[in-house]
């Protein structure tokens, strides 16, 4: 049974870019690895262990995407876009993530008197880190990874699975799409804030 809830997989684009790739170490080294550290006591779950070893197992597979690409070019061939890609992601390692950010979330709303994410929040504060600001980027990196379909990414995933292994050059209407997409991760990455949905 858990086998099988590793295999199931969708398909989702993803834009991998540098600030993406700074969001996931943060995420990794401020907000997971100590959650993930932390003593718990006998009632808990593994719900932080868990976390962390599916945040890594997506991180893997967006940097396996991107090595073996396809390259995606503009219309005129000129610019390459880089880290549009198709991947497939473990539907069980977003959906545990996502309650991760819930539980997080929660707790930033209605602070815990103890336990694990309670000794957290008093650590990230001590150490001047936010914990608001740690968990809005696991919310920006999950909304990246996980991008509402609309019609511009349809068009591009399109592109993409016809592509197979080849390179992609984009035509007009896909560039257009394309910037848009870009206009709306750029949203997402910097001056959104996706936790808001969560609170």
């Amino acid at each position: 049974m858990e086998q099988e809830h590793q295999q199931r997989t969708s398909v989702r684009l993803v834009v991998v870019d540098p600030e993406l790739d700074a969001q996931c170490d943060r995420v990794e080294q401020h907000l997971l690895v100590p959650l993930a550290r932390a003593p718990r006591g006998a009632g808990e779950d593994a719900l932080f262990t868990g976390g962390l070893a599916a945040f890594r197992r997506i991180r893997a597979v967006l940097t396996e995407a991107v090595a073996r690409g396809p390259r995606v070019w503009t219309p005129n061939g000129r610019w390459e876009h880089e880290g549009l890609r198709a991947l497939q992601l473990p539907t069980g390692d977003t959906d545990l993530l996502y309650a991760l950010l819930r539980e997080l979330s929660g707790a930033l709303v209605v602070p815990p008197g103890s336990g694990v994410v309670a000794g957290f929040l008093g650590e990230a504060s001590a150490t001047g880190e936010s914990a608001v600001g740690l968990v809005g980027a696991l919310a920006r990196v999950l909304s990246m990874v996980d991008l509402a379909p609309d019609a511009d990414t349809d068009v591009l995933l399109a592109a993409l699975e016809a592509a197979g292994d080849e390179d992609v050059r984009l035509s007009y209407a896909q560039e257009e799409a394309w910037q848009r997409l870009a206009h709306r991760v750029t949203m997402l990455l910097t001056e959104s804030a996706p936790l808001h949905r969560f609170l």
